[in-house]
């Protein structure tokens, strides 16, 4: 019997022997010989195979060019799995030989995924479930992702994976399986890190096993990749997980209060506070109430980078995309490095951080925007960017960035 892989790295094994897709050493072949078994209950014509092989125009001789692929593929069986007909042709058409009995880990993925839906018994709800995933190595043939008769597969073994994955997790937060269901949720984030669901199910996870501190750093991870990634500044469900975290976060049993400063005290803080932004806007919130009973003023600094117009290139985004990411990363060491113990700042987008700037009046901050644009400017050395300062008087009347 073959043994076929295709959820993850291509590969093939048959009486023992291991044949990858490094070993064919030909992209070409590999889409061939996957086509043939996926659709190995019925023959292909030379032109539905030619189709999924070539673009047009890219071959001006596709049976010619199909015939010859065939021939590399049929010699590599052959020296890998002897002297067998694996691939029979009949009437201008290929097929796989149905006498070689193929079992696809795609397909038993799905078949495990289905069978759950006749089982009762949690036990062995959740015993199918994890042999699905553990078939789950990747996406469906993640090098070719792009292939078009590919395209529709992976994204249906994906939705797929990650539907088990927290249909999983709720059975393991159902009977107590809390380290099962960190480790499920971690895998399943390999291949998908912008699920909200399964980030607030890992982060369900620590809480249960008392890694609350794992909590919280987790919570800020995952608030930091929705950002960077979907551009969510503030999730619902990250929140009102971690609103339940923090509710958790002490015990209901009276302590010292010796005991609650030394939870609370920060070790060694070195330059400013760099925290997520809804922190920071509680930190602004804040801030406005304290003021506003003292009757002062104070500011906040918002730093945009810009690319140079003369230095941005309209036909390749991701060349802009490059310098923007680097440069926002110098901002961040500069700001650590040019503002006070007691600042606070955040990213607030792609291209900017905010900076609350207490007890400081106008002309001092800017002197603290110039401080940071000079630090910026020192490490970055790039003539393409450029740093547009705003400063805006902190206020009790509006609530920034809601």
């Amino acid at each position: 019997m073959f043994t076929i892989h295709l959820l993850g790295k291509f590969q093939i094994t048959y009486d023992g022997l291991i044949l990858d897709s490094d070993m064919i050493r030909s992209e070409m072949i590999v889409k061939l010989l996957s086509f043939l078994v996926v659709h190995r209950d019925r023959s292909l014509t030379v032109n539905e195979l030619a189709d999924v092989l070539w673009q047009e125009d890219e071959t001006d001789n596709p049976a010619g060019a199909l015939k010859n692929l065939m021939y590399r593929l049929r010699t590599i069986l052959k020296k890998y799995f002897g002297d067998g007909e694996f691939i029979v042709t009949s009437r201008g058409a290929y097929a796989w030989n149905s006498q070689y009995e193929v079992t696809v880990d795609a397909e038993e993925f799905e078949k495990y995924c289905d069978s759950v839906t006749k089982l009762k018994d949690i036990t062995k709800k959740i015993s199918h479930y994890e042999k699905a995933i553990d078939l789950y190595q990747g996406d469906f043939l993640a090098k070719y992702a792009s292939i078009n008769w590919i395209v529709p597969l992976t994204t249906y073994y994906h939705s797929l994976f990650l539907s088990i994955v927290k249909k999983l997790a709720k059975l393991y937060r159902e009977t107590g399986q809390y380290e099962k269901m960190e480790k499920t949720c971690a895998y399943a984030l390999r291949y998908d890190n912008i699920d909200e669901k399964l980030h607030c199910y890992l982060i369900e996870s620590f809480i249960y096993q008392n890694k609350l501190e794992l909590a919280n750093e987790y919570y800020e991870r995952a608030e930091k990749i929705l950002y960077d990634t979907l551009g969510v500044r503030e999730s619902a469900k990250l929140r009102e997980v971690h609103n339940g975290l923090m509710q958790m976060q002490k015990s209901a049993e009276a302590v010292e209060m010796n005991e609650i400063n030394e939870d609370m005290v920060e070790e060694e803080p070195e330059g400013a506070f760099i925290c997520g932004y809804p922190i920071f806007r509680e930190i602004y919130r804040l801030e406005s109430r304290r003021i506003a009973r003292l009757g002062i003023s104070e500011y906040v600094l918002l730093i945009t980078v810009c690319m140079k117009k003369q230095a941005k290139s309209e036909n390749n985004e991701q060349y802009n995309k490059y310098h923007i990411k680097k440069a926002m990363e110098c901002l961040g060491k500069a700001l650590k490095e040019s503002l006070r113990i007691g600042d606070v700042a955040a990213r607030y987008s792609n291209t900017q951080y905010i900076v609350l700037l207490p007890t400081l009046d106008y002309e001092d901050s800017v002197m603290i925007a110039g401080r940071i644009e000079n630090n910026m400017y020192d490490k970055i050395k790039n003539a393409r960017i450029r740093l547009k300062s705003d400063i805006s008087e902190v206020t009790t009347t509006e609530a920034f960035g809601k």
